[in-house]
């Protein structure tokens, strides 16, 4: 379920805003560090996405969005641009993409909604530097806009009941029911695919004959193979 867009329009430049205070404040040395999440990205590289993403969704470049070449061609543009240009290309083209989700101008879901991809990379940064967690706002609007998800692959029978502290999700349709329990932020991390199989197999299943298969099916973003600690 999408948030209204001025919901959804001040997610993003609330995160926007954090990200960029945390990260202008870094040392060439830490902006230099490979984010254990991306492990292709340096911070610079994150941010020059984050950046990209904005300007390209704005100006309704879509072609290829979201695939790695088109995250590619973003990091690759800014990688010799001082931080700063990084940042302040992100203070002018985040506004303009806050400005077509408040006109609606853009149905695309990714477009509509940039502050899942912003904060789940906001809490990439908070890993490896500690620049505090998202809000938890922002993990409870992203599960609701990617949960629940009616139609997992045909190697996962039935349904996943997965109780939160704040609420419960229901993915699939049918029996058998498998029940598993964690916390919130774990869940937004797992469902962004920022916790490995084992990480979730850890949790508490009611039903562990179904955790195998439910714990590679969860996330909705490719599966990190790394225990990610944030």
């Amino acid at each position: 379920m999408d948030p209204d867009p001025v919901t959804s329009a001040r997610l993003y430049a609330e995160t926007r805003e954090r990200v960029s205070v945390a990260v202008l404040e870094l040392s060439p040395s830490d902006l230099d560090r490979q984010v254990p999440a991306c492990p292709e990205w340096t911070v610079h590289n994150l941010v020059s996405h984050l950046a990209g993403v904005a300007t390209d969704f704005a100006a309704d470049n879509l072609d290829g969005a979201p695939l790695p070449p088109w995250t590619a061609v973003q990091v690759d543009a800014r990688r010799r641009l001082p931080i700063d240009a990084v940042l302040e290309e992100w203070a002018s083209s985040g506004p303009a993409l806050e400005q077509v989700i408040l006109d609606g101008t853009s149905e695309h879901p990714l477009v509509c909604n940039p502050w899942a991809d912003a904060g789940t990379h906001e809490a990439d940064l908070h890993g490896l530097l500690g620049i505090g967690r998202p809000p938890e706002e922002l993990w409870m609007a992203a599960l609701d806009w990617a949960l629940p998800d009616p139609r997992p692959s045909d190697d996962v029978p039935g349904t996943l009941s997965i109780v939160i502290p704040d609420r419960m999700y229901e993915v699939g349709t049918g029996t058998p029911v498998a029940q598993v329990h964690t916390s919130t932020y774990e869940l937004f991390r797992a469902v962004f695919g920022r916790r490995s199989f084992e990480q979730i197999r850890s949790w508490r299943w009611s039903t562990p004959e179904y955790a195998d298969a439910w714990s590679r099916e969860l996330p909705r973003l490719p599966q990190t193979a790394r225990s990610l600690v944030d």
